[in-house]
Protein backbone atom coordinates (compact mmCIF):
# COMPACT_ATOMS: atom_id res chain seq x y z
CA UNK A 1 0.00 0.00 0.00
CA UNK A 2 1.49 3.08 -1.17
CA UNK A 3 1.37 5.87 1.71
CA UNK A 4 0.68 9.29 0.48
CA UNK A 5 1.00 12.73 2.71
CA UNK A 6 -0.98 15.49 3.42
CA UNK A 7 -0.85 18.64 5.15
CA UNK A 8 -3.51 19.44 8.02
CA UNK A 9 -3.79 22.93 9.21
CA UNK A 10 -5.18 23.28 13.10
CA UNK A 11 -6.21 25.83 15.45
CA UNK A 12 -3.25 26.33 17.99
CA UNK A 13 -5.77 25.73 20.81
CA UNK A 14 -7.17 21.84 19.13
CA UNK A 15 -3.84 20.91 18.40
CA UNK A 16 -2.54 21.36 21.83
CA UNK A 17 -6.09 19.65 22.97
CA UNK A 18 -4.95 16.60 20.51
CA UNK A 19 -1.22 16.31 21.42
CA UNK A 20 -2.44 16.28 24.97
CA UNK A 21 -5.39 13.58 23.96
CA UNK A 22 -2.76 11.72 22.17
CA UNK A 23 -0.16 11.58 24.64
CA UNK A 24 -2.84 10.80 27.54
CA UNK A 25 -4.35 7.96 25.56
CA UNK A 26 -1.26 5.88 24.23
CA UNK A 27 -0.71 7.14 20.60
CA UNK A 28 2.90 7.41 19.63
CA UNK A 29 1.94 10.39 18.27
CA UNK A 30 -0.85 12.86 16.40
CA UNK A 31 -0.46 11.45 13.09
CA UNK A 32 -1.16 8.34 14.93
CA UNK A 33 -4.23 9.33 16.55
CA UNK A 34 -5.81 11.66 13.33
CA UNK A 35 -5.05 8.06 11.16
CA UNK A 36 -7.51 6.04 13.38
CA UNK A 37 -9.94 8.71 13.49
CA UNK A 38 -10.27 8.63 9.86
CA UNK A 39 -10.12 4.72 9.28
CA UNK A 40 -12.60 4.79 12.00
CA UNK A 41 -14.73 7.03 10.30
CA UNK A 42 -14.68 5.62 6.89
CA UNK A 43 -15.57 2.16 8.05
CA UNK A 44 -18.06 2.92 10.32
CA UNK A 45 -20.18 5.21 7.64
CA UNK A 46 -19.58 1.95 5.59
CA UNK A 47 -21.14 -0.37 7.78
CA UNK A 48 -24.39 2.51 8.60
CA UNK A 49 -24.75 2.58 4.99
CA UNK A 50 -24.74 -1.05 4.09
CA UNK A 51 -27.21 -1.32 7.48
CA UNK A 52 -29.86 1.21 5.97
CA UNK A 53 -29.78 -0.68 2.67
CA UNK A 54 -30.15 -4.04 4.11
CA UNK A 55 -32.89 -2.66 6.48
CA UNK A 56 -34.59 -1.26 3.58
CA UNK A 57 -34.70 -4.08 1.69
CA UNK A 58 -35.89 -6.27 4.48
CA UNK A 59 -39.08 -3.76 4.56
CA UNK A 60 -39.25 -3.73 0.77
CA UNK A 61 -38.32 -0.21 0.23
CA UNK A 62 -36.44 1.14 -2.43
CA UNK A 63 -35.91 -2.78 -3.34
CA UNK A 64 -34.11 -3.27 -6.22
CA UNK A 65 -33.75 -6.92 -8.13
CA UNK A 66 -29.92 -7.61 -8.97
CA UNK A 67 -28.20 -10.55 -10.11
CA UNK A 68 -25.12 -11.01 -7.86
CA UNK A 69 -22.80 -9.17 -10.34
CA UNK A 70 -24.90 -5.87 -10.47
CA UNK A 71 -25.89 -6.18 -6.79
CA UNK A 72 -21.70 -6.11 -6.11
CA UNK A 73 -21.70 -3.41 -8.07
CA UNK A 74 -24.15 -1.34 -6.34
CA UNK A 75 -23.37 -1.73 -3.18
CA UNK A 76 -19.53 -0.46 -4.24
CA UNK A 77 -21.50 2.73 -5.33
CA UNK A 78 -23.18 3.56 -2.07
Amino acid sequence: MALKQISLTLPENLLNATKDYSKEFGYRNVQEFILELVRNRVLYENVERYQKVEHEMKAGKKVKKFNQKDAVKYLKSL
